[in-house]
Protein backbone atom coordinates (compact mmCIF):
# COMPACT_ATOMS: atom_id res chain seq x y z
CA UNK A 1 0.00 0.00 0.00
CA UNK A 2 1.09 3.56 -0.58
CA UNK A 3 2.19 5.82 2.50
CA UNK A 4 0.70 9.04 2.45
CA UNK A 5 2.66 11.88 0.75
CA UNK A 6 5.42 13.42 2.82
CA UNK A 7 5.60 17.23 3.25
CA UNK A 8 8.84 18.10 3.01
CA UNK A 9 9.40 20.62 6.01
CA UNK A 10 11.74 22.69 4.90
CA UNK A 11 14.06 23.59 1.10
CA UNK A 12 17.42 22.08 2.88
CA UNK A 13 15.22 18.89 4.17
CA UNK A 14 14.60 18.10 0.85
CA UNK A 15 17.74 18.79 -0.84
CA UNK A 16 19.22 16.64 1.77
CA UNK A 17 16.52 13.87 0.44
CA UNK A 18 17.33 14.91 -3.33
CA UNK A 19 21.13 13.91 -2.54
CA UNK A 20 20.64 10.79 -0.84
CA UNK A 21 22.47 7.62 -1.89
CA UNK A 22 18.92 5.77 -1.10
CA UNK A 23 17.18 9.12 -4.20
CA UNK A 24 20.24 7.89 -6.21
CA UNK A 25 20.02 4.26 -6.29
CA UNK A 26 16.13 4.12 -7.17
CA UNK A 27 16.51 6.42 -9.88
CA UNK A 28 19.55 4.67 -11.20
CA UNK A 29 17.20 1.78 -11.08
CA UNK A 30 14.49 3.09 -12.51
CA UNK A 31 16.35 4.87 -15.34
CA UNK A 32 18.36 1.35 -16.16
CA UNK A 33 15.72 -0.51 -17.33
CA UNK A 34 15.33 -1.18 -21.33
CA UNK A 35 12.20 -0.84 -23.37
CA UNK A 36 12.11 -2.33 -26.76
CA UNK A 37 10.09 -0.01 -28.35
CA UNK A 38 7.90 3.71 -28.49
CA UNK A 39 4.61 1.78 -27.95
CA UNK A 40 5.93 -0.39 -24.63
CA UNK A 41 7.27 3.14 -24.08
CA UNK A 42 4.11 4.91 -23.70
CA UNK A 43 1.89 1.96 -22.52
CA UNK A 44 4.27 1.06 -19.37
CA UNK A 45 4.54 5.05 -19.02
CA UNK A 46 1.09 5.11 -18.43
CA UNK A 47 -0.68 2.43 -16.82
CA UNK A 48 -4.33 1.60 -17.16
CA UNK A 49 -5.38 2.51 -13.20
CA UNK A 50 -4.49 6.37 -14.39
CA UNK A 51 -7.60 6.11 -17.00
CA UNK A 52 -10.12 4.94 -13.99
CA UNK A 53 -11.07 8.27 -13.42
CA UNK A 54 -12.52 8.65 -16.74
CA UNK A 55 -16.32 8.09 -17.20
CA UNK A 56 -19.00 7.66 -19.87
CA UNK A 57 -16.67 8.72 -22.69
CA UNK A 58 -17.44 8.09 -26.70
CA UNK A 59 -14.01 5.28 -26.81
CA UNK A 60 -11.78 3.96 -24.28
CA UNK A 61 -9.37 6.69 -22.64
CA UNK A 62 -6.27 4.61 -22.38
CA UNK A 63 -6.66 3.11 -26.41
CA UNK A 64 -7.13 6.95 -27.30
CA UNK A 65 -4.08 8.26 -25.32
CA UNK A 66 -1.93 5.32 -25.71
CA UNK A 67 -2.51 5.91 -29.71
CA UNK A 68 -1.73 9.41 -29.65
CA UNK A 69 1.58 8.89 -27.29
CA UNK A 70 2.79 6.76 -29.95
CA UNK A 71 2.46 9.03 -33.05
CA UNK A 72 3.53 12.16 -30.60
CA UNK A 73 6.95 10.60 -29.33
CA UNK A 74 7.52 8.98 -32.75
CA UNK A 75 6.88 12.06 -34.32
CA UNK A 76 9.41 14.09 -31.59
CA UNK A 77 12.27 12.28 -31.70
CA UNK A 78 14.30 14.21 -33.80
CA UNK A 79 13.16 17.53 -32.31
CA UNK A 80 14.06 16.23 -28.65
CA UNK A 81 17.67 15.44 -29.66
CA UNK A 82 17.79 19.01 -30.53
CA UNK A 83 16.44 20.52 -27.32
CA UNK A 84 19.80 21.44 -25.51
CA UNK A 85 18.03 24.16 -22.49
CA UNK A 86 15.30 23.87 -20.18
CA UNK A 87 13.68 26.71 -22.00
CA UNK A 88 13.42 24.99 -25.04
CA UNK A 89 12.00 21.75 -23.32
CA UNK A 90 9.46 23.79 -21.44
CA UNK A 91 7.81 24.66 -24.82
CA UNK A 92 7.91 20.95 -26.08
CA UNK A 93 6.19 19.89 -22.76
CA UNK A 94 3.86 23.16 -23.28
CA UNK A 95 3.34 22.52 -26.93
CA UNK A 96 2.71 18.71 -26.10
CA UNK A 97 0.15 19.47 -24.04
CA UNK A 98 -1.57 21.60 -26.02
CA UNK A 99 -2.16 18.92 -28.93
CA UNK A 100 -2.78 16.18 -26.28
CA UNK A 101 -6.00 18.65 -25.13
CA UNK A 102 -7.42 19.28 -28.51
CA UNK A 103 -6.63 16.05 -29.77
CA UNK A 104 -8.83 14.78 -26.74
CA UNK A 105 -11.82 17.22 -27.38
CA UNK A 106 -11.39 16.15 -31.05
CA UNK A 107 -12.08 12.43 -30.32
CA UNK A 108 -13.72 12.59 -26.43
CA UNK A 109 -16.05 15.73 -27.32
CA UNK A 110 -14.52 16.35 -23.87
CA UNK A 111 -12.28 18.55 -22.37
CA UNK A 112 -9.04 17.43 -20.80
CA UNK A 113 -7.68 19.56 -17.86
CA UNK A 114 -4.63 20.88 -17.94
CA UNK A 115 -3.13 19.57 -15.07
CA UNK A 116 -4.23 15.39 -16.62
CA UNK A 117 -2.68 16.33 -19.78
CA UNK A 118 0.56 17.64 -18.94
CA UNK A 119 0.98 14.76 -16.18
CA UNK A 120 -0.09 12.05 -19.11
CA UNK A 121 2.82 13.70 -21.23
CA UNK A 122 5.56 13.59 -18.29
CA UNK A 123 4.66 10.86 -17.36
CA UNK A 124 5.93 9.04 -21.21
CA UNK A 125 8.46 10.96 -20.91
CA UNK A 126 10.10 10.11 -17.71
CA UNK A 127 9.82 6.43 -19.54
CA UNK A 128 11.55 7.70 -22.55
CA UNK A 129 15.50 7.62 -21.50
CA UNK A 130 14.86 3.79 -21.05
CA UNK A 131 13.80 3.44 -24.56
CA UNK A 132 16.37 0.83 -26.21
CA UNK A 133 19.61 1.50 -27.99
CA UNK A 134 19.10 5.33 -27.44
CA UNK A 135 22.29 7.63 -27.36
CA UNK A 136 23.43 7.87 -24.13
CA UNK A 137 24.49 11.19 -24.50
CA UNK A 138 20.98 12.16 -25.77
CA UNK A 139 19.21 9.83 -22.93
CA UNK A 140 21.59 11.63 -20.18
CA UNK A 141 20.18 15.08 -21.11
CA UNK A 142 17.19 14.31 -21.47
CA UNK A 143 17.14 12.95 -17.44
CA UNK A 144 18.58 16.16 -16.87
CA UNK A 145 16.00 18.42 -18.65
CA UNK A 146 12.93 16.16 -17.46
CA UNK A 147 9.83 17.71 -15.59
CA UNK A 148 7.96 16.08 -13.11
CA UNK A 149 4.39 13.97 -13.65
CA UNK A 150 3.17 16.95 -10.98
CA UNK A 151 -0.34 14.48 -9.09
CA UNK A 152 -1.10 14.15 -5.66
CA UNK A 153 2.11 13.50 -3.96
CA UNK A 154 4.43 15.61 -5.94
CA UNK A 155 2.33 18.58 -5.00
CA UNK A 156 1.47 17.98 -1.76
CA UNK A 157 4.78 17.20 -0.72
CA UNK A 158 6.07 20.73 -1.61
CA UNK A 159 3.10 22.44 0.63
CA UNK A 160 5.70 24.00 3.13
CA UNK A 161 8.10 25.37 1.00
CA UNK A 162 5.50 26.89 -1.43
CA UNK A 163 2.74 29.69 -0.18
CA UNK A 164 1.98 31.43 -2.94
CA UNK A 165 -0.43 29.65 -4.22
CA UNK A 166 -1.44 27.97 -1.62
CA UNK A 167 -1.38 23.77 -1.76
CA UNK A 168 -4.38 22.47 -0.25
CA UNK A 169 -3.55 18.90 1.51
CA UNK A 170 -5.72 16.68 -0.88
CA UNK A 171 -4.30 18.55 -4.16
CA UNK A 172 -4.06 16.49 -7.23
CA UNK A 173 -3.01 17.05 -10.81
CA UNK A 174 -6.06 19.13 -11.07
CA UNK A 175 -4.84 21.42 -8.89
CA UNK A 176 -3.14 22.58 -11.58
CA UNK A 177 -4.98 24.38 -14.02
CA UNK A 178 -3.09 26.58 -16.31
CA UNK A 179 0.52 26.74 -17.60
CA UNK A 180 1.91 29.76 -15.21
CA UNK A 181 0.68 27.34 -12.53
CA UNK A 182 2.59 24.27 -13.97
CA UNK A 183 5.83 26.35 -14.99
CA UNK A 184 5.68 27.70 -11.16
CA UNK A 185 6.25 24.55 -9.14
CA UNK A 186 8.51 23.01 -11.99
CA UNK A 187 10.72 25.96 -12.18
CA UNK A 188 10.76 25.56 -8.15
CA UNK A 189 11.76 21.90 -7.96
CA UNK A 190 14.83 22.20 -11.18
CA UNK A 191 16.09 25.24 -8.33
CA UNK A 192 15.94 22.98 -5.60
CA UNK A 193 17.22 20.29 -7.59
CA UNK A 194 20.28 22.07 -9.30
CA UNK A 195 21.23 23.52 -5.61
CA UNK A 196 20.99 19.47 -4.55
CA UNK A 197 23.15 18.53 -7.95
CA UNK A 198 20.79 16.61 -9.19
CA UNK A 199 18.07 16.25 -12.24
CA UNK A 200 14.88 17.59 -11.50
CA UNK A 201 13.01 14.18 -11.93
CA UNK A 202 15.12 12.84 -8.82
CA UNK A 203 12.05 14.85 -6.86
CA UNK A 204 9.27 12.46 -8.58
CA UNK A 205 11.22 9.35 -7.67
CA UNK A 206 11.59 10.67 -3.86
CA UNK A 207 8.06 12.13 -3.64
CA UNK A 208 6.26 9.44 -5.80
CA UNK A 209 8.38 5.86 -6.59
CA UNK A 210 9.67 5.80 -3.13
CA UNK A 211 6.24 6.09 -1.84
CA UNK A 212 4.53 2.89 -3.59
Amino acid sequence: MAKAPYEFNSRDELIEYLRSEKTRIRANDFFSKRIPNIESVVREGVSGNTFRAFRKLPKKPSVVFREWGTKWITGAMERLQTINTEDEYEIFVLESTDNLRLEWLKIMSSELGFGIASKLCNLVLKKLPCLLNLDEDFKQRLIRLLHVPLDHYSIVGLRRLITNPKIPSNATMNFIKKPEEYLLLQRYIADVAKEAGVPAIYYDILAWDMAH
